[in-house]
């Protein structure tokens, strides 16, 4: 009996760990996701004007509360970070109300006014706000260890409807 449980036994505490971790990881995915869909929400009730004179402030106060919400898992000192937000209005010729995404990567600020942060098949005259969030998490067994990218999309309405 002895020798049987020193056999199992190292298996069923390499499942054990294995469970955790993926537990953790899952529960980094499921904060990745309540953080942006509280940016998103706060973005799609927030005047553009609200925050500044550009859409650059908006969005910078919008990742802002993306990574507040995030319980810690998009903080600085997540080397893996990907967030990206988007206000999209398309076929909108007024400048003040444009096409903007931000993507902040590590410390990284990256703008653009062509490329949203996802494809999301809105319709074609449809305002809304994108918010995609991104940072690797690892599941560890005690033998071997995987590195698995944990990724969330969120796409909301622009509610406001006077803009800037």
């Amino acid at each position: 009996m002895l020798v049987e449980f020193a056999l199992v036994m190292p298996i069923l505490v390499m499942l054990l760990f294995g469970l955790v971790s993926a537990g953790m990881a899952w529960n980094q995915n499921l904060s990745l996701a309540s953080a942006a869909r509280s940016g998103a929400r706060y973005a799609a009730t927030l005047p553009t004007s609200a925050t500044g004179t550009t859409m650059d402030d908006y969005l910078a106060a919008i990742t802002q509360r993306v990574i507040d919400s995030s319980e810690g898992n998009l903080s600085s000192s997540v080397t893996s970070r990907v967030i990206c937000v988007a206000y999209w209005h398309p076929g909108n010729n007024d400048p003040l109300d444009q096409n903007r995404s931000r993507t902040l990567t590590n410390t990284t600020v990256t703008t653009s006014s062509t490329t949203p942060c996802f494809t999301d098949n809105q319709g074609s005259a449809d305002k809304r706000i994108q918010v995609s969030v991104q940072r690797s998490g690892t599941i560890q067994t005690g033998l071997w260890s995987q590195t698995v990218t944990l990724t969330q999309k969120v796409v909301f309405r622009y509610e406001v409807t006077s803009g800037l």
